[in-house]
């Protein structure tokens, strides 16, 4: 009976010990609610993102993003910030109501932003083409 008792406790120490190794040391921790997360890829730094981008999914050829910014104020964004960046702005934003795109150009690479805002959501879904 004695031994019993002590296989019993070494099958439940074992069993934890599995356990525990099995176990994540850290889990993973979700941003809270309305937290930017910027993503890890690289981005080129002199291609700026509206300060409350989300959704951002980064690859090499592109990056895309939903802001909440209206048309109007993300324009103004992009033309004030591209600017300042070094980039020229290539004619006026090609417009059809919410939809849109800007065109921007610096040291032969031509950057093509489009956009589309959801009147129902207020969102504005933003993809940045890169060269």
């Amino acid at each position: 009976m004695r031994r019993h008792g002590y296989l019993l406790g070494l099958m439940v120490m074992l069993s934890g010990g599995v356990l525990a190794c099995a176990r994540p040391a850290v889990s993973p921790t979700p941003a809270p609610p309305g937290e930017v997360v910027r993503p890890t890829p690289t981005i080129r730094p002199d291609l700026p993102l509206p300060p409350d981008a989300f959704n951002l999914d980064v690859t090499s050829a592109r990056i895309a993003f939903d802001t909440r910014m209206g048309v109007q104020e993300l324009i103004e964004f992009y033309k004030s910030r591209m600017q300042e960046n070094g980039w020229q702005v290539l004619g006026a934003p090609a417009q059809y109501g919410q939809v849109g795109n800007l065109l921007f150009q610096k040291d032969g690479l031509t950057v093509n932003i489009q956009y589309q805002h959801n009147d129902l959501t207020q969102i504005t879904s933003v993809q940045i083409t890169l060269p």
